[in-house]
């Protein structure tokens, strides 16, 4: 029996930078039976499509997502976009992968997730996936080391300094990491974080 190939399109693939350039890509051409099938941005969609071997490139997203021949509408651009571009992946039948937070507030995500209904959908927060993490969840489930009574996360990002800039905020920045400490010890009980402060005697 002969098994088709899972078409892939990519929204926001860039070929200079990017999440999906530095992720999304190499994960489609290493795993067998998915295909890049198309990339869509709104600058250098050729460039990009030539780049990482897509065959056909779109500079309008919302083309791409209605292009019959995509199966996997993957959505790898920033989150005030997220809304508008799955929810016409969704309506168009398509199955979608979007990067995380899903949504820029909860009634936002509540409403995609919805819409939804039986389609395939997944939201980027593969961390769980980690085999560090899943061999760490076994030998916690399994009572071997005992039951964990708190958890300390200690994490660094290039969005620390004496001011952080709101892309680089806690909660942007540290949701990879928080999400599988979530899946190794249980749902959080008490939540906080601190920072470097500018000494204002300086």
């Amino acid at each position: 029996m002969t098994h088709k190939d899972i078409h892939v399109g990519i929204v926001g693939a860039n070929a200079k930078a990017g999440w999906a350039k530095l992720s999304h890509i190499p994960a489609i051409n290493g795993l067998p039976g998915l295909k890049l099938a198309a990339v869509a941005t709104r600058n250098g969609a050729r460039e990009a499509a030539e780049a990482f071997g897509a065959e056909r490139w779109f500079s309008d997203p919302f083309a791409m997502i209605r292009d019959e021949q995509i199966d996997v509408v993957t959505v790898a651009v920033k989150v005030p976009a997220h809304r508008d571009l799955v929810l016409a992946a969704l309506a168009a039948g398509k199955a979608v992968y979007c990067e995380a937070p899903l949504g820029r507030i909860v009634t936002e995500t509540e409403e995609m997730a919805r819409a939804a209904g039986s389609l395939h959908t997944a939201i980027g927060l593969q961390g769980r996936l980690n085999p560090a993490v899943r061999r760490a969840i076994q030998l916690l489930a399994s009572g071997k080391i005992g039951r964990p009574l708190n958890a300390r996360i200690i994490s660094t990002t290039s969005g620390f300094g004496p001011e952080m800039h709101s892309t680089r905020d806690f909660f942007q920045s540290d949701i990879f990491r928080c999400q599988p400490a979530n899946d190794l010890c249980g749902p959080y009980t008490r939540f906080g974080g601190s920072g470097p402060r500018r000494d204002s005697r300086a």
